[in-house]
């Protein structure tokens, strides 16, 4: 009968169901999703301009437990797949500062919009309001069971439901207990892309400013990883893209890694050089307050907080009255400025899901090593990208090979019955 069930209708399903038809005119491909339409997570993508994919696609902007396996499946997964699979149905696109992918309109309405145009003119049913919670391998085919009630058979099985971030938008994790039942194991799930919550008394005061600065993640005393850009403080803790980047490297979190960030607001300068730049100002301008003798180099509110932790007060005094000891003080934690990091924000401020499916649990073409006719694609397996497209083209190219593939498997099913 040629018919192929995707669960889950996110990006990597929609692409799935395009693939498999586009690969077999002839097979009955559906989408089955627990929500009330599909796509809706593609719509937040981007800040609602759905950031495609990115020019400078490689492993070293991914996050999993098995990177040489990453990096097999990437080398199949050039940008170009990506946009020769968008112009062809009609959306074309321009790049942008980083490499990143828009499409030219920058609506991430319209992105849905022309995808769910290609699944009509290639015949996909939708059925929408359908929560799977069963996958029951029968002998030459699969009995898919809703929780409503309802009972379909498939030739094969596309489960693309997504991890467990964003759970409004659909990601419950639902098909991680489903891949298990089917032997499939998966790697600890953490949220992704998500503001981190900090331990500080000075956060609170700070609320809503944003700086420019370098942020390095520690283990300890060990460096693990570095961001550039724009930090937001929080009365919780740190957010912004280098700290949303960050919470990628914390899945040892739960086994009570001692995870830190630690700013340094001026990543330009060596040490020596902010250093020397204080001393300077304390020259020029002796009798200047510590109020005021480092206005346009440092946010005040920031310079304030810094002074209190170090107790270097009160702030009238004059600045040539800073000792050696207090100016190396004042630039340490200029440079290194610490925050020990005590948990992230929940699942629903996460992008993306940390965690999932092992990869050396799937082939090449995203079948499934422990049932036939099984596929799985998209952010059910163990890949969490950084900002910048990376999440969404695995999403896209993910499904585009698992919906061939499933496509070719039934089509072979059928000639040989």
């Amino acid at each position: 009968m040629n018919r192929i069930f995707i669960i889950g209708g996110g990006a990597a399903g929609i692409t799935a169901a395009l693939s498999a038809a586009q690969e077999n005119p002839h097979a009955q491909i559906t989408i089955l999703e627990g929500l009330d339409r599909i796509g809706k997570k593609i719509l937040a993508t981007g800040n609602g301009r759905c950031n495609l994919t990115n020019e400078m696609i490689s492993p070293e902007y991914y996050h999993t437990r098995q990177p040489e396996r990453l990096a097999q499946l990437l080398g199949d997964m050039p940008t170009s797949r990506t946009l020769d699979f968008f112009q062809s149905i009609g959306l074309y696109s321009t790049t942008e500062e980083m490499g990143r992918v828009y499409p030219y309109c920058r609506q991430a309405s319209m992105v849905l919009d022309i995808l769910l145009l290609a699944l009509r003119r290639a015949g996909v049913q939708v059925l929408c309001g359908c929560k799977v919670n069963h996958l029951i391998p029968q002998k030459k085919s699969w009995l898919v069971q809703t929780e409503q009630g309802q009972e379909f058979h498939a030739d094969a099985v596309i489960l693309t439901t997504g991890g467990k971030a964003a759970p409004k938008q659909g990601s419950t994790g639902s098909g991680y207990p489903m891949a298990v039942r089917l032997g499939h194991h998966y790697n600890r799930l953490y949220p992704c892309l998500v503001p981190l919550q900090c331990k500080s008394t000075v956060l609170k005061g700070l609320k809503g400013i944003r700086v420019n600065c370098g942020a390095r993640l520690l283990a300890g005393n060990k460096k693990l990883t570095e961001e550039f850009g724009e930090i937001q403080l929080t009365d919780y803790g740190l957010s912004g893209i280098p700290a949303l980047q960050l919470s990628c490297c914390l899945e040892d979190f739960a086994k009570g890694a001692d995870y830190s960030v630690s700013l340094d607001l001026f990543p330009d300068w060596t040490h020596d050089t902010l250093r020397a730049l204080i001393r300077q100002r304390i020259q020029q301008y002796p009798q200047d307050t510590l109020e005021t003798f480092l206005l346009g180099l440092i946010n005040k509110r920031i310079l304030f907080a810094i002074c209190k932790t170090l107790c270097i007060e009160p702030l009238s005094r004059p600045a040539e009255t800073l000792t050696k000891r207090e100016i190396d003080q004042l630039v340490s934690t200029c440079k290194g400025w610490k925050f020990p990091i005590v948990g992230t924000l929940a699942w629903d401020h996460a992008q993306v899901t940390g965690g999932g499916i092992a990869l050396d649990e799937i082939r090449d073409d995203f079948s499934s090593i422990h049932q036939r006719g099984l596929y799985l694609a998209g952010e059910i397996l163990d890949v969490a990208g950084d900002c910048g497209g990376y999440n969404l083209h695995w999403a896209w190219c993910s499904g585009l090979t698992a919906g061939k593939a499933a496509a070719g498997f039934v089509y072979g099913h059928e000639k040989m019955q």
